[in-house]
């Protein structure tokens, strides 16, 4: 079962995430043994402990999804890389952790060491003690860099720099390095700071402004522009301008870092797009069929069939965002029935939650009478999930049902024990449901 994604994606520190690979495997755990790069250990999370005991190693954990942007890059461009494998192969038992995978208890382990963005790196003892964590997507130099720094090996010499910053220095050369510095700056410790980055952002637009664009298509600018241009729509000047020269940021960055950042563009450019509810969605979706948008999907499809970024994923979510926008709600109603038919026996209670969530927004008594029907069918195959019992609990109070819903919330509460990921439920259900928390 998915959880529903309430989470930061750091990578270019904020981004659409969507990651594969988990790399766990039931039985007896082993190692992997890649001919470069990082070797990733097989099995359980604490099988991995009692490797790391036996070798008298730490454990690296990253913590990743399968919707995490920055999570592939890292996975498909970082990790392989022989001076990264050289490093980290050395001095730890290196394990991948799809933290919304049950299968493996991945909510469990992310929620126990309180990870709320992805990817996230932690350095633990072979007890699985905290001895520091990271986030972020970086450059192969930049991940050594950073983790040299965290096991005290190394200093780092961004304090020299931001001071010249800080005194007036904006020489496009000492900008680029400020703000290349500060991805690893930014990173680490765990802690994502909102304002920092928004402040970061500004440099950074200035600094694209400030340049001839033309100037832009080398390693450090491009990893600069996927870093803090990312999540911007289609439509800005420099997302088009990095598709109109696709190939040649490809030839500087990678193709997945590439395929990420203008299929994420397309992405939110679509979202904002389906809001209006005119259709007018579907002209970004026929560019994905086009040179050089054509290639990033190919790429992104050839790396996971299941992409979060498929073109036709993205239209089954542009659609119904278009259909609610445009009050349709004939249409709307339709559409999920339509789609829940078509699931048969594998809809999911997400399924269900998101068609719950829609009808609700229906002026019509009949459109909440299906709304109810969905949520009890989301919390029947899913109890103990915190947007699907307050969404449930919302609509029985809308419709008149309030002895029962504070029945439900009752039982919500009560059928939760005290491991990590249940108190974080816990949590989440108090923040969404403000009025019955107790």
């Amino acid at each position: 079962m998915t959880r529903v994604r309430s989470v930061w994606c750091v990578g270019g520190f904020l981004a659409l995430c969507a990651c594969g690979d988990s790399a766990i495997v039931e039985g007896e755990p082993t190692a992997s043994h890649a001919a470069s790069g990082m070797e990733f250990f097989h099995g359980r999370f604490d099988d991995a402990l009692a490797e790391a005991r036996e070798q008298g190693k730490r454990v690296f954990v990253d913590f990743y999804t399968d919707w995490c942007g920055p999570c592939i890059v890292m996975q498909e461009t970082v990790f392989p890389l022989p001076e990264v494998g050289d490093y980290f192969n050395a001095r730890f038992v290196n394990y991948k952790l799809d933290a919304e995978d049950d299968s493996i208890a991945g909510p469990e382990v992310a929620a126990r060491y309180g990870v709320k963005a992805y990817p996230t790196y932690l350095i633990l003892d072979s007890d699985g003690a905290e001895i520091g964590r990271a986030t972020s997507g970086m450059s192969g130099d930049q991940f050594i860099a950073l983790f040299s720094r965290m096991l005290g090996e190394t200093e780092s010499q961004f304090a020299t720099i931001e001071a010249r910053f800080d005194s007036g220095d904006r020489s496009p050369e000492l900008v680029q390095e400020y703000l290349d510095a500060a991805i690893v700056d930014q990173s680490m410790g765990g802690d994502f700071d909102v304002q920092r980055f928004v402040d970061l952002k500004k440099v950074a637009g200035d600094y694209f402004a400030s340049r001839d664009h033309s100037v832009l298509i080398n390693e450090t600018d491009a990893r600069l522009i996927t870093t803090y241009w990312d999540k911007t729509p289609r439509g800005d000047d420099l997302v088009e301008f990095v598709i109109d020269n696709y190939d040649e940021f490809v030839s500087v960055s990678s193709d997945a870092a590439m395929s990420q950042f203008v299929l994420g563009a397309t992405w939110y450019a679509g979202l904002a797009a389906a809001g209006l509810g005119d259709g007018s969605y579907e002209t970004l979706l026929e560019a994905l069929g086009e040179e050089p948008l054509s290639k990033a999907v190919a790429y992104d499809l050839a790396r996971d069939p299941d992409s979060v970024l498929d073109p036709d994923r993205m239209r089954s979510v542009f659609q119904m965002k278009d259909l609610v926008a445009s009050e349709d709600w004939g249409a709307v109603a339709s559409e999920w029935a339509r789609r829940i038919a078509v699931a048969g026996d594998t809809v999911d209670a997400r399924t269900y939650n998101g068609a719950a969530r829609d009808l609700a927004g229906s002026p019509e008594a009949a459109h909440h009478a299906v709304a109810l029907e969905y949520y009890s069918k989301a919390y029947e195959l899913d109890p103990s999930d915190a947007f699907v019992a307050a969404g449930y609990g919302a609509q029985l109070r809308h419709t008149g049902q309030a002895e029962r819903a504070e029945q439900l919330m009752a039982e919500f509460r009560a059928s939760l024990g005290d491991s990590a990921e249940d108190q974080r439920q816990l949590e989440l259900f108090n923040r969404l449901n403000p009025q019955t928390s107790n």
